[in-house]
């Protein structure tokens, strides 16, 4: 708790991240992962795979640009400095590491940003149909634009929506219905993938697509599914991650993710 505090304490970070709590969740992030490291590393594996493979076809490789850095959990910082002149890593809070090793090695950068473009407005969303009103209104504007000889989307899809929602439920004091929640992560997926098409270079998007919640003794108990369309891109692998066994999030259900990784 004295370690978590201090990271609190030292870690840059804008107001509007810590007043929703981005600074808490990648501190709370990084605790989980140091409790339940081994159960992961067959999901960080997979995707260091996936990376080290897309790889292979670049005519070069000068610049890459990581879409949702948080840890480096799933690839590594010394896998990127192995393969390329120039990092760039994309988050709304970057760790107080990455921004000591970025004052010392011109070759990393951060760039803090919003992926989503829904931060800086979230205190004058009301309700739901603000919300729906707001996201119909940027469906068409840039979010982000980066260009690199490889763009990697960091396993954020299905985060980017969670903190709006999570926001107006506060508003309006009621959960959304989960029809609603699936509404909002649709929109908000699409128009990720939309403007990370757009980008210039090669890109590279590994989520998780299928959320699986397990009883004590195994049995499903709960499935849940985000519909998208990856039309555009194409899919190189599969796998299951064990996001939380049995005591990590709760004594009833352990947390499973079907993740996909998608190639353009």
């Amino acid at each position: 708790m004295i370690r978590e505090a201090i990271l609190y304490l030292i870690t840059p970070k804008t107001p509007l991240a810590k007043k929703y709590g981005f600074l808490y969740e990648s501190i709370g992030l990084q605790a989980r992962f140091e409790r339940v490291k081994k159960h992961w590393l067959p999901h960080l594996k997979n995707c260091q795979d996936v990376f080290l493979e897309s790889l292979q076809d670049l005519p070069q490789k000068k610049s890459v640009v990581i879409l949702g850095s948080a840890h480096l959990h799933e690839i590594p910082l010394h896998l990127l400095v192995e393969n390329f002149e120039q990092i760039t890593l994309v988050d709304v809070i970057h760790p107080w590491r990455h921004h000591w090793l970025a004052k010392r090695n011109p070759r990393l950068k951060l760039v803090t940003q919003d992926l989503s473009m829904i931060l800086e407005n979230l205190e004058n969303l009301k309700n739901l149909d603000e919300l729906r009103a707001y996201l119909k209104k940027i469906s068409d504007k840039e979010l982000f634009y980066f260009k690199a000889d490889l763009i990697v989307s960091s396993n954020i899809l299905s985060q980017l929506a969670l903190l709006p929602m999570s926001a107006v439920e506060k508003k309006i004091k009621k959960n959304l219905e989960l029809s609603e929640k699936d509404e909002i992560s649709t929109v908000v997926t699409e128009m990720h993938l939309k403007n990370l098409k757009n980008c210039e270079g090669k890109k590279l998007i590994y989520c998780d697509r299928k959320v699986i919640y397990k009883d004590p003794q195994g049995e499903i108990i709960y499935e849940g599914f985000y519909p998208v369309s990856f039309a555009g891109f194409k899919k190189v692998k599969e796998w299951m991650w064990l996001l939380a066994p049995l005591k990590e999030a709760s004594n009833k259900y352990s947390i499973e993710m079907k993740v996909e990784a998608y190639e353009a």
